[in-house]
């Protein structure tokens, strides 16, 4: 009987897993002004390279925070607005998320 638990239990506790993972915010599509003139603005994200990381190569980081901020509030769209270092090896990236749907 208590197997039968365990196994129960395991397969719940999977099963959760599965279905948690499956409600990941997928990530929002680039795009111009000119393609979301009918979409809703949510509102101006930001993302940052955090300190010191990666040195010299901090926009790919700075634009990855964006956009998990973007696709956590349901944008499905972005367009870039700047890309400003902060020192040598730091930076932010603004955008402007939408939701056009899916």
């Amino acid at each position: 009987m208590l197997t039968k638990t365990m196994t129960t239990t395991t397969l719940g506790i999977a099963l959760t897993m599965g279905l948690l993972a499956g409600q990941a915010h997928a990530k929002p599509d680039i795009v111009t002004e000119n393609d979301v003139k009918s979409c809703r603005f949510l509102k101006n994200v930001t993302g940052s390279s955090g300190y010191g990381k990666n040195f010299g190569s901090w926009q790919p980081q700075a634009k990855a925070s964006a956009e998990r901020e973007a696709a956590q509030i349901g944008a499905s769209h972005i367009v870039w607005g700047d890309l400003r270092s902060s020192g040598v090896f730091n930076g932010i990236a603004t955008a402007k998320a939408y939701d056009c749907g899916r």
